[in-house]
């Protein structure tokens, strides 16, 4: 301590090396809490993990006598314990990040502590490399140690500027090392029983270190099995359990206990009471996921340096014994340790992070390692197609949102903006988090609404279904909607869930994909990638998909999770030579009076409207009396028809921008976007962007429309119902557009003809595009 002292008092920084059992995660803030350089500010503390976050301010604060939030306490991206007394803050993920970000001069913090900073997390290198450029730049005088028991003090005190490299001897007792390798096809849990069977013929408890969830979960039932009710105490420990079970696997018992954790255990925890450690070898790496294009966690197997991590887990009470499943020359071949989760995970959120600062290019930033360029520029192209950042790299507006929100920027893209905001708060989780139903993902339901049912509404059910997941997907969608500032719904009532694609497509364009004529399940995206659904697991077919989890296997590029992204009808466009008179024989006639909707500025119309349910509208649209002539032709042929009549309609796309992208990507051109603007009668101005419909042509096709807020459905007189729409087209132009635009309406070969069959209270009623209506039957 006295070393660790001098080197910051002196120079402002160091590096701390200290075996496991030390008390540098613990130990080392309280020490430091009255130095004279520190003049009473905080100091705070960066782990890799929320638990072992919570775990050491949790310790610190019993060794003080006090409750977590007085003097030691802790922030995560999920929760906090702090207090206006804290001065030791020990916090995880990208809270340290965001901190550098938002308040580069660090006010209060007089100490930053990079712990367990060998496993070179992307939190921890980009945090590490921002307080450096905050103090280059002088933005801050804070103190600096990073601190490890198994660090290259050399290279980091190098970057540091030959930074002080103070050492600590540990406790640790000699550790016998088992080989018990099991071969690379045979199932896990069944070496890992075994591999515990052996060791419980020794005493003490046992520490299993095992990849993820699902291998816990299985371990602990064949254990109960093979034990029985009276073997020893079976205690999971990983990071999606409560807090309280966290806890309770961390204290030694009276009983005998097994513990069966991720790599979590690995460092920062304390495990009490811990004779034997069986590895399995593996942990789950973040990375940039091939099959989401975002973060996924993937099984790899385990470095030198993590194996000795985890052997020493044994050693802390007296001489112990691992058990390894994998062999001498397997360990020989293995890395010596982890490569920087810079060079491998998705640098889309660290790209979005930097832009906030104004930081455009990683040169401008001190890495310890440098990110790859290929991955920063493909970060930078991903970031700018989600309208986070304009074309110079600089943050927008909607991009410094996204970044407030602790998911991907896919996923915050989506939240952002949305047309139903609790519905993307949903997906996003859902996505975001592990999955709410068990099983090999080719055999779960594609279509992702059965999981966003689950998650909005507590009674529905699936066989497949993890009630633990669902609750942890809810709460974690719960918490998206605070920091979104989204009103949540209870139950599914009033969630759109055929909206589901609608939500997504912002957050996933390059995963939109449309139907190919004549291949079931087949997909093509816009660049022409070729995807496939199991039409076995898909129900019905849908015109469009959002591919958000493709298989990188599959020749056939096999989807495993998606929504269907269809475009429907928003409105019928019914023009007329006399709006007034029009309006008065739909009164008589159908039984059903439309609403105002008010004046098209400066274009000579004016409309009347009325809902037809589906979130569908009619249009009634004619000559403004009160307007003077316009200089150009009023919209949709007005000024030369005769007689009322069907002249075209509108399909609604959840973003216009995505659609014309993919347009232009296919060679089509629906015409360029325009935005628009009407005044209602009551005087607001209502606006939406659309794609302007040809002066000439059959009205066929229909344009397309974007609205930013509430349709004008939503205010239009009811009680008129479209029963039907039916095309009919002499050649596959038209099948052809409808596929490309992902309407899923069928064209019967016939001559050119719309229909669109209304249920109205006088009967049946038919619009066509050739001739007058047909009266009430």
């Amino acid at each position: 301590m006295e070393d660790l002292r001098a080197a910051l008092a002196d120079g402002g920084q160091a590096v701390l090396t200290a075996e496991p059992g030390a008390g540098k995660t613990t130990i080392v803030p309280l020490r430091l809490l009255d130095e004279p350089w520190l003049s009473g500010r905080r100091i705070v503390m960066l782990e890799p993990r929320r638990m072992a976050a919570r775990a050491a301010a949790r310790r610190m604060a019993r060794l003080l006598g006090e409750d977590p939030g007085e003097t030691v306490g802790w922030i995560t991206r999920d929760d906090r314990a702090v207090g206006p007394r804290t001065r030791v803050v020990v916090v995880t993920e990208g809270v340290l990040t965001a901190q550098l970000v938002d308040d580069p001069g660090l006010r209060e913090v007089g100490l930053v502590v990079f712990d367990e900073f060998h496993e070179r997390s992307v939190p921890g290198d980009v945090g590490l490399a921002l307080f450096l450029l905050g103090r280059a730049r002088d933005e801050h005088d804070a103190r600096l140690l990073v601190m490890s028991a198994t660090i290259d003090t050399a290279m980091v005190s190098a970057h540091l500027g030959d930074a002080p490299v103070v050492s600590s001897p540990g406790r640790a007792f000699p550790v016998d090392v088992l080989w018990r390798p099991r071969t690379r096809r045979a199932p896990l849990v069944p070496a890992v029983v075994r591999a515990v069977e052996e060791a419980l013929r020794g005493s003490g408890d046992i520490l299993v270190f095992l990849p993820g969830v699902g291998e816990i979960r299985g371990a602990e039932r064949e254990l109960a099995a093979a034990l029985g009710p009276d073997g020893p105490v079976i205690l999971p420990l990983h990071g999606s359990m409560p807090a309280a079970e966290q806890d309770a696997a961390l204290v030694s018992r009276a009983e005998r206990r097994i513990v069966l954790a991720t790599n979590i255990a690995e460092t920062s925890l304390t495990v009490d009471g811990i004779t034997v450690v069986v590895d399995a070898g593996l942990e789950r790496r973040a990375r940039l996921d091939p099959r989401t294009a975002m973060t996924g966690l993937h099984t790899v197997a385990t470095s030198k340096a993590s194996a000795e991590q985890r052997a020493g887990r044994a050693g802390r009470l007296g001489p112990g014994t691992v058990i390894r499943l994998w062999s001498k020359a397997e360990h020989a071949a293995r890395l010596a340790a982890a490569p920087p989760s810079v060079t491998e995970d998705d640098l889309a959120p660290v790209v979005l992070d930097l832009a906030r600062r104004g930081i455009t290019d990683p040169d401008q930033v001190p890495f310890l390692t440098p990110p790859g360029e290929t991955s920063w520029r493909a970060a930078v192209e991903l970031l700018q197609r989600l309208d986070a950042l304009d074309g110079v790299g600089v943050a927008t507006d909607d991009g410094r949102r996204m970044a407030e929100l602790p998911v991907h920027p896919r996923l915050a893209r989506c939240i952002v903006g949305a047309r139903h905001p609790w519905l993307a708060c949903v997906a996003a989780a859902v996505l975001d988090d592990r999955d709410v139903l068990r099983g090999r993902p080719a055999e779960l339901p594609l279509d992702l609404s059965t999981r966003v049912a689950l998650v909005l509404d507590p009674d529905t059910d699936h066989p497949a279904a993890d009630g633990r997941a669902r609750r942890a997907v809810r709460d974690r969608a719960l918490q998206l909607a605070r920091r979104a500032g989204v009103e949540p719904a209870l139950g599914s009532t009033g969630v759109p869930l055929d909206q589901l694609g609608a939500a997504l497509a912002s957050g996933f364009p390059d995963r939109i994909a449309r139907s190919v004529a004549g291949i079931r399940g087949g997909f093509t995206t816009a660049e022409g990638r070729s995807l496939t659904l199991d039409h076995h697991q898909w129900p019905g077919t849908a015109a469009g998909i959002v591919a958000v989890d493709i298989d990188p296997r599959s020749k056939k590029g096999a989807v495993h999770r998606a929504a269907a992204l269809e475009i429907r009808v928003d409105h019928l466009v019914y023009a007329t030579p006399d709006l007034a008179a029009t309006v008065a024989r739909i009164t008589e006639e159908w039984g059903v009076t439309p609403t105002p909707g008010g004046r098209h500025d400066g274009r000579g119309t004016a409309n009347e409207l009325l809902a037809l349910g589906g979130g569908a509208y009619l249009e009634i649209i004619g000559p403004d009396p009160d307007q003077p002539e316009p200089d150009s032709p009023r919209p949709f042929g007005v000024d030369g028809i005769t007689e009322p009549r069907l002249v075209t309609w509108a399909a609604a796309v959840p973003n216009l921008d995505l659609w014309l992208e993919w347009c232009s990507a296919r060679k089509i051109d629906p015409g360029p976007g325009f935005d628009m603007q009407r005044t209602t009668p009551s005087g607001d101005v209502l606006r939406w962007r659309l794609t302007m419909p040809p002066e000439e042509g059959d009205g066929m096709i229909p344009f397309l429309i974007e609205w930013p807020g509430e349709t004008p459905a939503a205010t239009s007189a009811p009680g008129v119902e479209l029963f039907g729409l039916s095309f009919q087209y002499p050649d596959l132009r038209l099948a052809t557009r409808f596929r490309e635009y992902a309407l899923p309406y069928p064209v019967e070969t016939g001559p050119a003809r719309m229909t669109a069959t209304l249920l109205t209270p006088n009967g049946m009623v038919e619009l066509t595009n050739v001739s007058p209506p047909v009266p009430p039957s």
